[in-house]
């Protein structure tokens, strides 16, 4: 049988591994991107909220 992942393989794999530092610009892309988010929740809860405030009564 043919060994499919060698020691060597394996070794070079992990020196290669290393933890990457996140940039202060991703953190930012995500608070930019949850603001936006936010704001389009409220929005639709503003406008479902309005537009229910609108119609004619039932009853």
């Amino acid at each position: 049988m043919v060994d499919l992942i060698s020691a060597p393989t394996l070794l070079a794999a992990a020196a290669q591994a290393e933890k990457t530092e996140r940039s202060p610009l991703l953190y930012a892309w995500w608070a930019l991107n949850l603001a936006v988010l936010i704001a389009v929740g409220y929005g639709v809860y503003r406008f479902v909220k309005t537009s229910r405030a609108k119609r004619r009564p039932r009853g």
